[in-house]
Order: C-alpha cells, then structure tokens, then sequence
C-alpha cells in the first residue's frame, strides 16, 4: 500500500533487492510527499509569524533577560541608586544603638550592609556619570555579595530553629538578598579590579576578625545562631572574593 508519499517494495530481478523504496526522483513524485513537505515548512514558519506574535508578552525568562541587562538601562541604573541610597540611611538608623554604644573610632567595622551599599550607590551614580573606579568597585560588590547573604542565611537559619518570623525579619531578608542579586549582576557587566578585590578581600577578613574577636558584629537575633553567625562570615568571604575575582581584570583592563 502507498500511503502519505511512502511507496511499496521495488519488485523486480533479485538483484534489486535491498535497494531504496524510490528512485532517483521518484519520491517526489508520489502523491502527498513534496505537498506534505512544503506543508511542514509552512508550519514551521508559522511558529515564527503570526503565532509568535500570539504567545504571551512576559515569560519567565523575559525577566531574567531584563535583569542581566539592567546596568545597560539609564533609567533603572538610576532608580537603583534611588533605592539603594534609601537602604542605606535606614540601615546606618538600623545600627543607631550599637553604634550609640560603640566608641567612634571602631564605627568603621560596624555597620557592615549600610556601608557596603552606601558604596554600591557611589559606584552605580559614578557609572551613570560614565566613571569607573574599579578599585571601589571591587570592594562594593564583595561587600554587597558578602552581607547580603550572610543577612539571608543568618536570619533563616533562626527562623527555621526557632519558629519566629516578623515583618522586619522578612524585609531585611527581601533587601538583603536584592543587595547580593544586584551586585552579582552589575560584577558581571563592569568588572571590578583584581588588586582592588585583593585589597577588598583583606578587608572583609579583618572586619570578620574584628566582628567576632571584638564582639562588633552586628546584633544577632538570638545566641541559636552565633555560631553560624561567626562561621557564614568566613565563609561567605571566601565565595564573595572567588565570585568577584572569576569577573575582574587586571589592573587597567577592566573594561
């Protein structure tokens, strides 16, 4: 039977045996096999004409593709800096009373987020401006990537032991996790130097000494997590300086 272009076994000497169904320029001629190929064709293009054209506007990876080139949008770039300025007051307010507590000459090693994202927001207004300081960049985006996380993992950890949850714990969570995101995603687009990584790195590991040699980490939720508290830090230095070294250039070829 001859169904669809597909025709039955060639019949003839022995020696045709095992040859092709078709022949040279036969199968296009069997009825329904250059139609139902042109057929195909034609919904394949359909795919990409009017039916694409159908397909819903946002998808998942819509968002994604708009998050990776969020630092080659003006408008965003400069709402951030809105944002992460805002941050970054009400954290410095955060550490009122442990900085109300603490001699001035330490205040530097105390509030870690707010100064990790006060120099995130210098860096991006410094961007908008078309200036690049690798060096500061690179201690913006460690710092970003380090804090960020450590609020997230620290404060989950106690959620999860203790069953406590509140608004505040979530929002610092939420911010915390948005510094970490955006810092991996502005790393990425303008690389930061690898001296000025060296050099950030080195700081984030006498601040965690600092932190917990000196008792000037910030104020922990509750002693469940002191522990992991201390270790996440150097942990989470380690991975901040691996990620944003991966990225960086060396020294005047930082794009």
């Amino acid at each position: 039977m001859n169904a669809g272009g597909y025709g039955s076994p060639r019949h003839g000497s022995p020696g045709d045996a095992g040859r092709p169904a078709f022949g040279p320029g036969e199968r296009g001629r069997q009825p329904g096999g250059q139609g139902r190929q042109s057929g195909t064709q034609g919904r394949r293009r359909d795919r990409t004409g009017p039916a694409a054209a159908r397909a819903p506007a946002w998808h998942p990876r819509h968002g994604l593709a708009w998050l990776a080139r969020l630092p080659e949008q003006r408008a965003a770039t400069a709402w951030l800096v809105a944002v992460n300025a805002v941050g970054s007051v009400w954290g410095f307010w955060w550490y009122h009373d442990q900085l109300a507590a603490t001699p001035r000459w330490q205040w530097p090693v105390v509030p870690d987020s707010p100064t990790a994202s006060s120099l995130f927001t210098l860096v991006l207004l410094l961007q908008l401006l078309g200036r690049r300081l690798p060096g500061l960049e690179a201690w913006a985006y460690l710092t970003m990537i380090k804090y960020g996380l450590w609020t997230v993992v620290v404060l989950g950890a106690y959620g999860l032991q203790t069953g406590w949850w509140d608004a505040e714990s979530a929002l610092l969570m939420a911010s915390h996790a948005g510094m970490a995101l955006e810092a991996a995603i502005y790393q990425r687009y303008f690389p930061a130097s690898r001296a000025g990584v060296a050099i950030a790195a080195a700081w984030a590991l006498f601040n965690d000494l600092v932190d917990y040699g000196a008792g000037l980490h910030p104020t922990l939720p509750g002693p469940e997590v002191e522990t992991l508290a201390a270790v996440a830090a150097g942990v989470l230095t380690v991975l901040a300086t691996a990620a944003v070294y991966r990225q960086a250039r060396p020294a005047g070829a930082a794009r």
